[in-house]
């Protein structure tokens, strides 16, 4: 979508955005993976009015630049929660959101603009939505083109949720990291997951151990080592909920 900026900064993988509306104003979605990016991304957004930021979850490398920023930020409770429980992402109570819902909460902004909760890929995941634009913001329900972060996966609620999302009259998707696109990413996510789950789980069931399945996917879906305990925590949560 051509009035959308969105930032990858220094890595080229996390993404923040900026969302002009109708009044004038904008819109902050997540500020960015490292205090850097957070600063320069911050830099950009302030040259315009900002209305508000909203962090779509809980996770380090989507709210970096939270404290350059002195409007409400909204996040999900669960998220907000989570972030509290964290000094070093609260860094006292400079950037913790100050606006948090329970399932749903709904803004006018010169349009319909709508966040729902909805866990999966953490706790405190949540998506927003513009109905007139058909545009939605995932978060990390979505890693378009790379691995996803798994390590506190809820599989069959990412699974439903991604299903549920594809319902949606949409035109433009945004992921948390990855390029924009449309319904498309939705769906490649949901059967990568889906297909993630099967495998561990037919490998369990026939005598594998979570070390062998572990060598199997990082053969299979390669990652960088920092992950390798993340996905040995994805390949356990799997077998414990399947």
């Amino acid at each position: 979508m051509k009035d959308l900026f969105v930032f990858t900064g220094a890595s080229g993988h996390v993404n923040a955005t900026i969302v002009p509306l109708k009044t004038g104003q904008v819109i902050v979605v997540d500020t960015s993976g490292t205090e850097a990016d957070g600063k320069a991304f911050a830099e950009k957004a302030k040259q315009n009015r900002i209305l508000f930021v909203f962090n779509t979850h809980e996770h380090s490398d989507h709210l970096a630049g939270n404290a350059c920023y002195d409007v409400p930020i909204i996040s999900s409770s669960a998220a907000r929660a989570a972030i509290l429980q964290d000094e070093q992402k609260a860094a006292g109570d400079r950037g913790v959101p100050n606006v948090h819902f329970g399932d749903k909460l709904g803004i006018y902004a010169g349009e319909e603009i709508l966040f729902q909760q909805m866990g999966g890929h953490c706790p405190g995941s949540a998506v927003l939505y513009f109905p007139e634009r058909r545009l939605l913001f995932t978060g990390d329900l979505i890693f378009n083109g790379r691995v996803p972060w798994m390590g506190q996966a809820d599989f069959q609620r990412w699974i439903d949720n991604l299903a549920e999302l594809e319902s949606w009259d949409l035109e433009t998707v945004v992921p948390g990291h990855g390029p924009v696109g449309g319904k498309e990413i939705l769906r490649a996510q949901r059967e990568w997951l889906s297909t993630f789950v099967k495998e561990v789980v037919t490998w369990h069931k026939e005598g594998k151990s979570q070390e062998e399945i572990f060598q199997a996917m990082a053969e299979k879906h390669p990652v960088a080592p920092g992950w390798h305990g993340m996905l040995r925590t994805a390949i356990r949560r799997a077998i414990e909920q399947f």
